[in-house]
């Protein structure tokens, strides 16, 4: 559309000036036609692009249905990202391959690929997703520290994204580990008042189980509830991680 507007002033003032100059329009005209080519022929090859690189995530994402097409190993998939940069399928191709790696263990490789991801495509919005596979990484690793880090900055950063509810939820965990169980609670209330559905079930049952185990948070003197202890719920910071990270690359992986 702007360029639209930028060629038909310059169209304009090319008319206005003809008569008195008719060779130096004759070159522009020219020349607006030129760009004009070129912009269209550079749409076209773009849309083709864009169609062979889910062409291709499709035969790749399809191998358990035909299994004569290709198998869709997180190596396969980097492959096409490479061949297809900057394509919608190019990006859900890396980020499934980070998601692989990580249920595959393993972690390091994983995070590579979910950084990569966020450095590439910085305007994407599937970037919440790669942050909160970062942080699921250093989860996964026992990197206690870098985790909690982590899960705050998806959270801080993205608050009106999906990403944000799974982030309290794990943050309140690790909080929780480190016997930090005012911030774990706070969390935990942040995802039951913010965010409808299971997850905000699911932090509720953690919150009763956290004033179970902690009476002394409670503002009230009422008797708590749920079930004997919120860390036994989750056993360590491996154990939620795959969770955390490979449930919103699995949807990706519809093309």
């Amino acid at each position: 559309m702007e360029s639209d507007i930028t060629e038909s002033a310059l169209l304009y003032k090319l008319w206005a000036w003809g008569d008195k100059n008719r060779k130096q329009l004759l070159w522009g005209l020219v020349a607006v036609i030129i760009v004009g080519l070129g912009v269209a022929f550079w749409l076209a090859h773009s849309s083709e692009e864009q169609n062979d690189a889910n062409d291709a995530l499709s035969k790749l994402m399809n191998h358990a249905a035909s299994p004569t097409a290709p198998e869709a190993s997180p190596e396969a998939l980097l492959k096409l990202s490479s061949d297809y940069p900057g394509t919608d399928a190019g990006q859900r191709a890396l980020l499934i391959a980070a998601g692989d790696f990580f249920a595959d263990g393993k972690y390091d490789q994983a995070q590579a690929q979910f950084q990569k991801f966020q450095q590439q495509y910085s305007g994407s919005p599937l970037v919440p997703q790669a942050a909160l596979g970062v942080a699921a990484c250093y989860d996964a690793q026992g990197k206690t520290n870098d985790a909690v880090s982590a899960y705050q900055g998806v959270a801080d950063r993205y608050p009106n994204d999906n990403v944000s509810s799974q982030a309290k939820l794990d943050l309140a965990r690790l909080l929780e580990a480190q016997g930090k169980f005012k911030e774990a609670r706070s969390n935990l209330e942040d995802v039951t008042h913010g965010f409808p559905g299971t997850i905000s079930q699911e932090a509720n049952e953690l919150l009763r189980e956290l004033n179970a185990a902690h009476p002394e948070l409670q503002p009230t003197n009422s008797a708590p509830m749920g079930r004997p202890a919120f860390s036994g719920a989750t056993p360590g910071p491996a154990v939620t991680a795959p969770k955390t990270s490979t449930a919103p690359v699995i949807n990706l992986k519809k093309p």
